[in-house]
């Protein structure tokens, strides 16, 4: 998945004034006092902007700029930042130690500009930081999105996820060129990684031959993938591959999520709660769907789960006891985590929870079911679909912010 890292354009402004400041008179330590807070606040120097007069302001580029990072130290007021604000290009004043109302009196003039935040430490310069981030991933970042036949990819996830509206930056597949890819695919590579997986894995009911099938699904998938450029993978509705493929791709959807690529199927609801899961935390994300609530404890299940996740050897199982199909039962470990729901409209959910059990229910069953205590039992209410992603640990704070950033009611 991207992490715009690299790309990502910060511009810091120093204001200094002409006259006496926080810093210093002397240029040249200026400079020096300038670069050592860049590094404290982990922010690159190459594009530090040191202001004195007022006018440098007006030379200040906002072509290509992601945010600009404004420390005022010193009282002179810089009235033409409201220019760069007007830009919509977010901006975060700095109020730090002595700069705490200098800060404030430059925020006074910037506050009615909805772009433009205060922070008072690193730690939140750097978190808010992080968080426009994840945000601008989400929206660039490509997703490979499987079709399903006799179906418009306006009908998605029924006519309203951002897969269907253009919100997301999706490419689609259709399912014969998914088909024609896979037929394609190399027996003699997908038999060594059908062997490695069998290695790695209890194996129950599939026969070597069927992981083999798996192995291709994942290659196909790969290889599109890798051609079109996407960041993440989303299957809806994959039980309409089983005909062409003869088998489920859950297990070869799996390994592509422990490659770190954010990967998802069902109705599309949990698409956006997997891209900003992934993008906040950086972690393995699973992807579910409420089953049943009982007492503040939600039971959340599906097909499969990246295989990095589970607290012991996976094990192959074949999905609901279909022949020739692939998926690894993962058992989950307990613990804390955080829930994002959201469904065809325009709604989000973040919530705390803990996984208190993990079973295979076997039969006619997602092979991974979950049961999740609510940190507020107050949540269910405000509930909004059926699906969920959900990631371990607490990085609800900042899924609650990209939410916002995106524009979502939380």
């Amino acid at each position: 998945m991207k992490t715009k890292q690299d790309s990502f354009k910060i511009v810091p402004i120093f204001l200094l004034g002409s006259g006496p400041n926080l810093i210093s008179s002397d240029e040249t330590k200026q400079n020096t006092v300038s670069d050592e807070i860049l590094d404290r606040f982990g922010i690159g120097k190459p594009s530090k902007l040191l202001v004195r007069e007022e006018k440098e302001i007006d030379e200040i580029a906002v072509q290509g700029v992601d945010m600009f990072i404004v420390f005022p130290f010193c009282a002179e007021k810089f009235t033409r930042l409201i220019k760069i604000a007007e830009s919509n290009v977010p901006m975060i004043i700095v109020g730090e130690g002595d700069a705490f109302p200098h800060a404030l009196d430059t925020y006074e003039y910037l506050a009615d500009h909805d772009n433009v935040e205060k922070a008072l430490t690193a730690e939140e310069v750097k978190d808010k930081i992080s968080v426009l981030q994840a945000a601008i991933c989400v929206k660039e970042s490509r997703i490979l999105v499987v079709d399903m036949e006799n179906l418009k990819p306006e009908a998605l996830a029924w006519f309203k996820n951002p897969l269907g509206l253009g919100k997301l930056n999706a490419y689609h597949v259709s399912l014969d060129r998914l088909f024609e890819t896979f037929r394609k695919t190399d027996y003699a590579e997908a038999k060594k990684l059908a062997e490695r997986w069998a290695e790695e894995c209890n194996v129950k009911e599939p026969s070597f031959e069927d992981i083999v099938l798996s192995a291709r699904v994942y290659l196909a998938l790969e290889s599109i993938r890798k051609e079109v450029e996407a960041d993440a993978v989303y299957v809806p509705w994959c039980a309409q591959l089983n005909p062409g493929l003869g088998t489920k791709p859950c297990f070869a959807l799996a390994k592509l999520a422990d490659d770190g690529i954010p990967v998802g199927c069902y109705k599309g609801e949990n698409l956006l709660p997997l891209l900003i899961l992934k993008a906040v935390s950086g972690k393995p994300v699973f992807v579910c769907e409420a089953n049943g609530y009982d007492n503040g404890i939600i039971e959340l299940r599906h097909c499969f789960a990246p295989t990095m996740l589970a607290d012991s050897k996976p094990v192959l199982r074949r999905w609901r006891d279909k022949e020739h199909t692939v998926t690894g039962y993962c058992q989950l470990p307990k613990g804390k985590v955080t829930l994002v729901n959201c469904g065809i409209g325009d709604r989000i959910v973040v919530a705390k929870a803990e996984v208190v059990d993990c079973k295979d229910l076997e039969g006619d069953n997602c092979r991974i079911t979950i049961y999740v205590r609510l940190e507020s039992e107050q949540t269910v209410r405000k509930l909004v679909s059926r699906e969920f992603a959900l990631v371990y640990g607490d990085c609800a704070d900042k899924a609650s912010a990209v939410a916002e950033r995106l524009n979502l009611k939380l």
